[in-house]
C-alpha cells in the first residue's frame, strides 16, 4: 500500500507540475502612444515623452516604433509677369524623430499647380493673376521594429522615453520669374511604441503542489477502498 501511495503522490504532483505551468508560452503586447499639436515651423528637438517598458510585466522580445508627420498651411501667390503663367505650389517639410542611436525621418509632401493670368496689377493674392489657397496638407509614416538587444535597453525602465521631434519646412512657390508668394507650414508628430514580451509567470507556492498533491492521493486511495469494500461484499 506504501508503494501505491507513493505512485499516486507521484501521478498527483506531476498533474499539479503540468497545472502550474500550462499557458506560459503566451506572448503579449502592450502600446502607449504620444505627440505634438500643429504648430509653425521650423520645429528643433520638441520632446514627446512614451512610458517605457516595466520589466516587472515580463520580458521585452522586440519594440516597435510608428511614427506619423503631418504638415498643414496656406498659400497665397501673385504672378507680376506680364505674361500668364503656370505657378507651382509645394506644401512640403522634412520631419525627424530621435532617440538615442534611432534616427527616422519623413518628407511629407503636396503639389498643386495653378493657371493665371498675366498681373491684374492688384497684389492681393487674389483675381486673375493670383490665388490664395488653404487647407493645404500632407502627411508620412514609418514603421520600424527593433530586436537588437543594445537598442531594447533603450526602452526598458521606470518613467518616459524622450523622443526628440524636429520639423523643417520645404515649402515653396514656382514657375514665374516675378511672383510674390507666401507659404505658412505647420507641422506636428505622433508616435506609437509597441512592446511585444513574454508575460512573467506566477509559481503556485510550493505547499500549494503539494497540498494539491496529497488531496489528490488521498482521494485516489478512498476510491481505491470504496472499491475494495465493494468487492468484498459481493
Amino acid at each position: 500500500m506504501t508503494t501505491t501511495l507513493f505512485k499516486t503522490l507521484g501521478a498527483a504532483t506531476t498533474l499539479a507540475g503540468i497545472i502550474a505551468t500550462a499557458g506560459s508560452a503566451s506572448a503579449a503586447t502592450i502600446s502607449f502612444s504620444g505627440g505634438t499639436n500643429f504648430a509653425p515651423t521650423d520645429i528643433v528637438n520638441q520632446s514627446i515623452g512614451v512610458s517605457k517598458f516595466d520589466t516587472s510585466l515580463g520580458t521585452l522580445r522586440s519594440v516597435t516604433l510608428q511614427f506619423t508627420g503631418d504638415v498643414t498651411g496656406e498659400a497665397g501667390f501673385e504672378n507680376r509677369a506680364s505674361n500668364a503663367a503656370t505657378i507651382a505650389v509645394t506644401l512640403a517639410g522634412n520631419l525627424t524623430l530621435e532617440l538615442d542611436s534611432i534616427l527616422l525621418s519623413l518628407n511629407p509632401e503636396n503639389i498643386s499647380s495653378y493657371q493665371v493670368s498675366s498681373f491684374d496689377q492688384r497684389l492681393d493674392f487674389a483675381g486673375a493673376s493670383g490665388k490664395t489657397i488653404a487647407g493645404l496638407n500632407a502627411t508620412g509614416s514609418d514603421t520600424r521594429t527593433y530586436t537588437d538587444s543594445a537598442i531594447l535597453q533603450s526602452f526598458i525602465g521606470t518613467g518616459d522615453l524622450n523622443f526628440l521631434f524636429s520639423a523643417i519646412a520645404t515649402s515653396q512657390v514656382s514657375g514665374s520669374g516675378n511672383i510674390t508668394s507666401y507659404v505658412d507650414t505647420l507641422a506636428k508628430a505622433g508616435i506609437t511604441v509597441i512592446y511585444d514580451f513574454d508575460p512573467a509567470q506566477s509559481v503556485p507556492e510550493p505547499t500549494s503542489v503539494l497540498g494539491f498533491g496529497l488531496f489528490a492521493g488521498a482521494a485516489f486511495l478512498a476510491q481505491r477502498k470504496k472499491s475494495a469494500i465493494k468487492i468484498s461484499n459481493s
